[in-house]
């Protein structure tokens, strides 16, 4: 597991969520999973750890992975990705309902981004695959990839989508596709938390990763 000072992504994760007072964390695991199971094991100080395994993550994108964690959900909760590295400052604003983490937009980012209108919600969310996407985007927040949702708006909202999409044959694709969607309908609000003057990296290559140990190096 990738490690940066000497603490796994993962246990730094955990150690964030501990610290915001989460009784629960639900894993889902697919490529190294027993690694990960042995490594964390079924509790983390006194938060519960619980493991959904996606056995086709090979052949399927996290929109399979986000539906098959939402059997195991009841409650207002926190979505975050494995491969972010994050500080607790940034962290702790994202403890309340229906909010996504963004940042103003840089050169080096890649992935969906948003427009916040004037009450600093989500307003236009654009994926990679977005037809119409700008292709200038400095005006615009790249998603963190941390989500808080209420529970009953995320299941009437979220969920139905999130079964379409691999219903229709659409398995391939992010689960920000679901969100995107809900926000089009109307169903979804999502307050912008501005993660902007913390430190957080979101690592997709070993250049990411250099990246990362740079900036947590202190």
């Amino acid at each position: 597991m990738l490690e940066v000072q000497g603490k796994s992504l993962l246990a730094r994760m955990l150690v964030h969520l501990h610290q915001a007072g989460i009784e629960e964390t639900i894993l889902v695991v697919g490529y190294q999973a027993d690694f990960i199971r042995k490594h964390i094991g079924q509790q983390w100080k006194d938060m519960a750890i619980q493991y959904v395994a996606n056995d086709e993550c090979e052949t399927t994108n996290n929109v399979v992975s986000l539906a098959m964690a939402t059997s195991f959900l009841n409650r207002d909760f926190i979505l975050l990705e494995g491969d972010l590295i994050f500080e607790w400052d940034a962290f702790k604003k994202m403890l309340g309902p229906n909010r996504i983490a963004v940042d103003h937009f840089q050169t080096y980012m890649d992935g969906t981004v948003v427009s916040i209108d004037e009450q600093g919600y989500t307003d236009q969310f654009y994926l990679k695959s977005t037809l119409g996407r700008p292709s200038n985007l400095t005006a615009y927040y790249k998603t963190v990839n941390i989500y808080s949702f209420d529970f009953e708006n995320y299941s009437s909202a979220v969920v139905p989508r999130l079964h379409h999409l691999i219903e229709s044959g659409q398995s391939q694709l992010y689960y920000e596709q679901a969100i995107a969607d809900a926000i089009d309908g109307n169903d979804l609000q999502l307050e912008c938390v501005l993660f902007s003057g913390t430190r957080w990296y979101e690592i997709d290559t070993e250049d990411d990763f250099k990246q990362a140990v740079d900036l947590f190096a202190s």
